[in-house]
């Protein structure tokens, strides 16, 4: 290959990645641990306090976490589900999302989430199928190395992004991660009405 080119693809190569290609995904081992909170499935808790004794005990446990683990956290909007049956008749559900806003990490504005049918989580994402399409949630991420592929694919859970879950979220974000508010003297407010 001549000089010229080499540099004017080397050059390209640099202007790419330098114009703001997707992020870096650092993949950890994927533990027993990161497996108990990363479920590719939902939680419809609105507000905690209504669970009680050892069902608020572990939603806390969970949310801490999470929290605590997570690649990323995300106000997201799921735009699109999809369900694919593969040749042995297993089920997959991929939900395309748009991030509205990133409280910990950084990622692409759209991302996939996919959940199968031998994972934990598939039951509450079938069931739950039209309730969330449309609708905004928070998100808790992990970057898993995938067997089958041999490529990283997100492991993650949803949560109801009320102002309980929401305001939970956030203070647990600046105990563990030391996350701090963008903007101090402002402060959204999500307000969810079914």
């Amino acid at each position: 290959m001549p000089r010229r080119l080499t540099r004017c693809l080397i050059a390209l190569l640099g202007l790419a990645a330098a114009c703001g290609g997707p992020p870096e995904r650092v993949v950890t081992p994927f533990t027993e641990e990161h497996e108990a909170v990363f479920d590719n499935g939902l939680d419809l808790v609105r507000d905690p306090d209504t669970l009680e004794g050892a069902w608020l005990g572990s939603w806390e446990e969970e949310l801490d976490g999470r929290i605590t683990l997570a690649d990323l956290v995300l106000l997201i909007t799921v735009q699109t589900v999809r369900h694919d049956t593969d040749l042995d008749r297993r089920d997959t559900y991929r939900l395309h999302v748009r991030v509205d806003e990133e409280y910990l990490g950084d990622v692409e504005d759209e991302i996939e989430l996919v959940v199968r049918q031998d994972e934990r989580g598939f039951d509450s994402i079938e069931g739950n199928v039209r309730r969330i399409l449309d609708e905004q949630f928070i998100a808790f991420v992990k970057w898993q190395r995938d067997e089958e592929t041999g490529g990283v694919r997100a492991r993650w859970h949803l949560s109801m992004p009320t102002e309980d879950v929401a305001s939970r979220t956030r203070t647990l974000l600046q105990q563990r991660r030391d996350v701090q508010p963008s903007d101090p003297g402002r402060r959204r407010v999500i307000i969810r009405r079914n």
